[in-house]
């Protein structure tokens, strides 16, 4: 009997450890496939956008598997239960085709860049250019303007009031006519003035023009300084035609070519117009024109102005006094060309403080007009 209850009392135990296994086995949770989820490449917008945030998958469960139960007799187990897996419990992932390009303006943080739109041309601030004349230097040398000593400047209080501009080269550099037209003086100045004093441009060559100024005026042009004269008096040019070289005859400091506009009388040192208003600016280039008054309205002199864009910066100066003449058509007190097409900052200063400050749209192959009123 004694050997029976204690059979049983086996029996019982036995299976008590197979229901406490058979309960432990229920919560154990299969280790899941790990799936790599792989996101087509897409293309970057060129704007600085915000990173976007990366979904990061849950961690998964470890299994750490309990001691082995000491018990003799092992129940055997049919089956674990399956545990299905919530869909909420993975990131949902849309994929991005790789040709379509994301829009970053669907980004909330994006801003976009500012675009910069030429405003459009006023009618009534258009001036007629007469940008009739080519360069006197060809472009193997140096045929921009000098900006130290510009029309009218006087680099800053060291010259007489330049009646012309400068195109700074080494001695020899071939000059070119300007235009179409007929030589009206070639040679030395020493007997015929052409300067305030004798032998002051040294070699020159003067060109009558087939043009006319807007008041029927004959239009000249003067080269100075030269070191060589290869025309004659009469001899028909052409644009472009060789005239000479770069020289540093008559007054001058180191070679380069003195190159001016006279209207009318070609002797009279004082029928002089600023040069910039009649070469064409380089393509893509215009000029910029104006007059600089008070607050009442009178032109000032030797006013200096700043003119700056996000790449560049010059600097001119209002005509220093009455011994230059503006153009016949557009009567400015100042003018700066070759600037490239571009938004500027105009701005005027006198011991520290600003007189005038203002945004203007310098249009290409033209004249840009501004008229700059200083405050009180």
């Amino acid at each position: 009997m004694r050997r029976c209850l204690l059979i049983c009392v086996l029996l019982l135990a036995g299976c008590q450890s197979m229901v406490e296994q058979s309960s432990f086995a229920a919560t154990v949770v299969p280790s899941a496939t790990v799936v790599t989820i792989s996101q087509p490449s897409t293309l970057v917008p060129t704007a600085n956008l915000a990173p976007s945030r990366t979904p990061t998958l849950p961690p998964s469960a470890t299994y750490t598997p309990s001691p082995t139960p000491t018990a003799t007799l092992t129940p055997t187990i049919t089956a674990s239960p399956t545990i299905t897996l919530s869909p909420t419990t993975a990131p949902s992932v849309t994929p991005i085709a790789s040709s379509t390009p994301t829009d970053p303006s669907s980004d909330p943080n994006y801003t976009p860049p500012p675009t910069w739109t030429p405003p459009p041309a006023n009618p009534a601030a258009q001036i007629a250019d007469h940008y009739v004349f080519g360069r006197p230097i060809s472009n193997n040398g140096v045929d921009w303007i000098d900006r130290v000593y510009p029309y009218g400047a006087t680099a800053g209080g060291t010259f007489a009031t330049h009646h012309g501009v400068e195109f700074v080269n080494p001695t020899g550099t071939p000059i070119l006519a300007v235009g179409d037209g007929v030589v009206h003086f070639a040679g030395s100045d020493l007997a015929t003035t052409y300067g305030p004093s004798s032998d002051f441009y040294g070699n020159l060559v003067v060109i009558q023009h087939n043009v006319t100024d807007v008041d029927g005026q004959g239009v000249y042009t003067l080269y100075g300084h030269m070191n060589t004269v290869d025309v004659q008096v009469g001899q028909p040019v052409r644009r472009g035609d060789r005239i000479g070289t770069v020289g540093a005859s008559g007054i001058a400091l180191g070679p380069h070519l003195h190159f001016e506009v006279r209207v009318g009388n070609p002797m009279d040192y004082f029928a002089t117009r600023n040069p910039e208003l009649w070469i064409r600016p380089y393509p893509t280039y215009g000029t910029l024109a104006g007059i600089i008054t008070d607050a009442d309205g009178n032109r000032l002199y030797s006013a200096p102005l700043r003119v700056e864009s996000l790449d560049i910066t010059r600097y001119t100066w209002s005509y220093n006094d009455d011994s230059v003449d503006p153009d016949t058509t557009f009567n400015e007190n100042f003018a700066l060309g070759d600037l490239p097409a571009n938004y500027y900052e105009v701005t005027v200063s006198e011991n520290g403080r600003v007189r005038f400050r203002q945004i203007v749209y310098v249009y290409p192959n033209r004249t840009t007009w501004l008229n700059v009123v200083l405050n009180r």
